[in-house]
């Protein structure tokens, strides 16, 4: 049996200091279009781990109209955060990215998905220890619980997420049917990698995204690695490069446009027999 404990908050009252705890979901009722907080028992954690790698706490954000037609399949965007935290808790996931853009209300009208936001623990990053299995298990998860479209799960991560979208979508290729990094992206070398792991997720449709003026994430390698996923694998891939603005503001802008969301739309998993 799994394992999960999701305890559910609405951290709209814990942005405006409310200290109480909003009360569980009913599991026949969803609270849509706002965040709340959940967490997730780790299956079979890895002995040496301190105790808090035993739960991974994540954002949920579920789509006005989620859950009237029982039969309906919603598409998901699975989003890694940066780093720049001590603790990675809910108040800084939600300060930047997709999950500040919800937060704001500034997502197209249209925007049909579930939003799962993963809180990595820290000091660790998204490709390290066991986080990568983490993700993994977290997301199957999710798709038990929720109506989620299987042949419509998108990955997508700024700066250090950015990074470890190409981590993960390595690790499980297969799994997402297109994948948008942002202010970071490649696996976090100075050089392209060597084609055998470049071309591991070549089958996955990739949007690359950059401020040219990025002092943080270096423009040129995210350009090269971009270009080498298209020329040497052969994979379908955007590349954007905002000619005014750096590593904060590309995933600023990028997260408000319309387009974004447009085009992953655009891009479906094959039903599996």
């Amino acid at each position: 049996m799994k394992r999960i404990s999701l305890l559910f908050l609405a951290l709209i009252a814990l942005l405006t200091g409310c200290q109480a705890a909003a009360p569980e979901t009913p599991s026949n009722q969803y609270q849509t279009g706002v965040h709340l907080q959940a967490q997730f028992e780790v299956p079979d954690p890895l002995e040496g781990f301190p105790p808090s790698h035993e739960i991974m706490n994540y954002l949920l954000w579920l789509p006005e109209g989620f859950g009237e037609d029982p039969d309906k399949k919603w598409p998901l965007i699975y989003f890694l955060h940066g780093s720049g935290d001590a603790e990675y808790d809910s108040t800084f996931v939600m300060s930047y990215g997709l999950p500040e853009v919800l937060l704001a209300g500034d997502q197209p009208e249209d925007f049909p998905f579930v939003v799962v936001s993963p809180q990595t623990y820290p000091n660790i990053p998204w490709w390290g220890g066991d986080v990568p299995r983490v993700l993994n298990a977290l997301l199957d998860d999710v798709i038990e619980r929720y109506q989620i479209d299987e042949q419509r799960m998108y990955l997508t991560g700024l700066s250090m997420g950015g990074y470890g979208s190409w981590f993960q979508a390595s690790l499980y290729p297969g799994r997402f049917a297109a994948l948008v990094s942002i202010s970071g992206s490649g696996y976090r070398t100075p050089q392209v990698p060597p084609e055998e792991f470049l071309c591991s997720v070549e089958d996955v449709p990739a949007w690359v995204i950059h401020g040219a003026t990025d002092n943080i994430s270096e423009p040129f390698i995210a350009e090269q690695f971009a270009m080498a996923y298209r020329d040497v694998c052969g994979a379908e891939l955007q590349f954007t490069m905002y000619d005014d603005v750096g590593h904060f503001g590309a995933y600023h802008r990028a997260y408000r446009d319309p387009a974004l969301y447009e085009w992953l739309l655009e891009h479906t998993l094959p039903q599996q027999p």
